[in-house]
């Protein structure tokens, strides 16, 4: 460990026995468990913010999720002499959700409802609620779709087209119509209602609820039989945090950097839609999350209506079209072009499992 962030350890009260190099951070067996140290880049507003979120957890009876340690002057975030910032959190013994693990799958819906249902009438300062609100979707679905226009006006006029522009071309009428759709529906639904809805309870989105964020907890020993750690000894190998990542419950939720205040109905169909990309949309994982997900936290009609016109945008190939178009286009790399290909293939069975969510409307 680099000796600045000695520096900034002396604030903390704790003893570390052990010390493992994860990626872009450093994980620390202390006196008081298993904690994961890295610099901060993020304002002391949005810590305080992501603070009171896993505080108002931790208060409710969820203990699982990575807590910031206060140093000994009460400060969530210490400095070294350069005046570089770190902070510390608590972090756990286990491994990522293995989205290709159905049983798994299930359990991690179950927890993100268990996490909404928990999320609701957090107290939070005026400052903290105004700057930490979810931007307006219809405003979002408009520029999205302005993009995808722009950017196809952009390939047609180019007199040669490299292999990705041709590919997309291909692709696109089918994904900007599903855009333009899903723009139509969200103004003809309960969005804005919804929304102010949550912004009077305080319903909080944790944001980023993927599998990186997921730990299946497990014993130490389970954790590190992969790769041999001797007692004292820095691991000079880029592992993942999560890898090396006891506690009181079969999972914990970590990283809430991009937690806000709005429909928790986003964290489910960011969640779904990972899991169905990754599992060639197939139909099961959806319908068994849903499921997983309504037994403890029951979804309005209003609410399955704004998960189903999410799934409907076409969010991963606006995001291939907006790295296109701010990238270099003179050369795409092979995995872009994978990329496009996969989505473009996948569409057909994404209509058919929207088909089915939308049978239940």
């Amino acid at each position: 460990m680099e000796d600045r962030s000695q520096e900034a350890l002396k604030e903390y009260r704790l003893k570390i026995y052990n010390t493992y190099r994860a990626r872009g951070a450093f994980l620390l067996e202390t006196d008081g468990g298993l904690k994961l140290f890295k610099c901060f880049e993020g304002s002391k507003n949005r810590a305080l913010f992501e603070n009171s979120v896993k505080e108002h957890l931790s208060l409710y009876g969820y203990p699982n999720t990575d807590l910031f340690i206060k140093t000994i002057d009460e400060k969530l975030i210490s400095e070294d002499s350069t005046g570089c910032q770190y902070i510390m959190k608590n972090w756990f013994w286990g491994e990522e959700c293995n989205l290709k693990e159905l049983p798994q799958i299930e359990a991690a819906a179950a927890n993100l409802a268990r996490l909404h249902c928990l999320l609701c009438g957090v107290d939070f300062t005026k400052e903290q609620q105004e700057h930490n609100i979810s931007p307006d979707l219809m405003e979002t679905f408009d520029k999205r779709n302005r993009e995808l226009k722009r950017v196809k006006a952009y390939i047609r006029e180019k007199r040669q087209k490299n292999e990705f522009e041709l590919i997309y071309l291909n692709y696109y009428d089918a994904f900007y119509e599903q855009g333009l759709a899903a723009a139509e529906l969200l103004i003809a639904s309960a969005y804005t209602k919804l929304l102010e809805e949550a912004v009077k309870k305080q319903r909080v989105c944790h944001g980023n609820y993927t599998y990186h964020n997921i730990i299946m907890l497990k014993s130490k020993a389970e954790s590190i039989s992969k790769v041999y750690i001797p007692p004292g000894w820095v691991n000079k190998q880029p592992l993942s945090a999560a890898e090396l990542g006891g506690a009181t419950g079969p999972m914990a939720t970590t990283n809430f950097e991009k937690s806000y205040i709005g429909l928790q109905i986003f964290d489910l169909y960011q969640f779904i839609r990972k899991v169905m990309e990754k599992n060639d949309w197939d139909v099961i994982y959806g319908s068994n999350i849903i499921e997983a997900y309504d037994r403890i936290k029951p979804i309005s009609k209003e609410e399955l209506n704004i998960l189903y016109l999410l799934l409907l945008y076409p969010e991963k190939f606006w995001k291939i079209t907006n790295f296109y178009y701010n990238g270099k286009k003179s050369w795409v790399s092979g995995r872009n072009i994978q990329k496009l290909n996969t989505i473009g293939e996948q569409n057909s069975k994404k209509e058919s499992f929207l088909q089915k969510l939308g049978g239940i409307l």
